[in-house]
């Protein structure tokens, strides 16, 4: 899970394997639900028993992928990764390939998802591009804030 980006038939698989785990009785296919799956997936500091989601667990394992990419750029990894899909060094500026492997197409939904989250730091100035990076001044959700 920390290389591909799982399906959704076997994210929910592994989800309702580990709801019947937890809410099974000693009856065989006998489930008694008493607090809302999403309500156990929640921190415990916020009321919830702390259980991964699994989606999410997933996205936050190719995320870290992607910063691995980001931050160890004399790797092997990102020397194969970046000669064909980002040539330019900038992971979220892949270019558009036709049969993408499928280790860098989940790779790229990663970075997709964070890059919204992602905001400059200007530091020289030198990488930054006003008009596409995101500068810290829109919602996760793309919504301008006021």
């Amino acid at each position: 899970m920390s290389v591909f980006l799982a399906p959704k038939g076997i994210i929910d698989d592994i989800q309702a394997k580990l709801s019947r785990a937890w809410w099974a009785g000693k009856e065989k296919g006998r489930y008694w639900t008493m607090i809302p799956w999403k309500t156990l997936c929640k921190p415990k500091a916020m009321g919830g028993l702390g259980i991964r989601d699994v989606r999410l667990f997933n996205m936050a394992l190719l995320g870290r992928q992607v910063w691995r990419l980001i931050n160890n750029t004399d790797s092997l990894c990102f020397k194969v990764l970046s000669s064909k899909y980002f040539p330019d060094g900038n992971i979220f500026k892949a270019k558009k390939v036709d049969k993408a492997s499928f280790t860098w197409s989940s790779i790229a939904k990663a970075a997709e998802m964070l890059k919204e989250g992602f905001g400059w730091q200007v530091g020289n100035g030198e990488k930054i591009n006003i008009w596409a990076d995101n500068w810290g001044m829109e919602g996760l959700n793309g919504d301008v804030i006021k």
